[in-house]
């Protein structure tokens, strides 16, 4: 069926542009061991420019399943619907999202990876300005560090 082939080449797109991503999410990591913040500027674009092509995919998907569910008059497209009416093509489109599936979930720990190095960068950064650029801390009546700016000094006159 023609719908279905078509919803096999979208997925097999979907699955191209998951593995450029991840090859280009597990590069990430040395962007921000270097911090290099144009570069990682750059990674963030091309990833919303990333999660468009997916959302089209994804859209263009559905509006292939629903005129291939329409054809085949089945209320729902499942899985399971399709393997009763097109096993054949039911069975190439449940390999394609296995794969899609491994590589999501492999994408998704690449970027927690990424994240936490980012988090570990940023507190370093944060470590060496506050040590560049220290505030001056002074106690207050009850002995408490208090930042200068806070404080105020008076002074009685008799």
């Amino acid at each position: 069926m023609a719908e279905l082939d078509h919803a096999a080449e979208i997925l097999q797109g979907v699955r191209v542009i998951l593995e450029t991503e991840l090859m280009q999410a597990r590069g990430q990591r040395l962007l921000v061991r270097d911090l290099d913040a144009q570069a990682l500027f750059e990674r963030a674009r091309q990833r919303s420019v990333f999660n468009v092509q997916l959302a089209q995919l994804e859209n263009e998907l559905a509006q292939t399943l629903e005129a291939a569910g329409k054809r085949l008059g089945l209320e729902q497209v499942t899985l399971d619907e399709l393997r009763r009416v097109a096993p054949r093509d039911a069975v190439k489109l449940e390999s394609r999202l296995a794969e899609i599936r491994v590589l999501a979930e492999a994408l998704r720990e690449v970027d927690a990876v990424n994240r936490k190095l980012s988090e570990r960068a940023l507190g370093r950064v944060r470590r060496v300005l506050s040590s560049m650029a220290p505030q001056t801390v002074a106690y207050d009546r009850r002995g408490a560090h208090q930042p200068m700016e806070s404080l105020s000094t008076s002074c009685r006159m008799a």
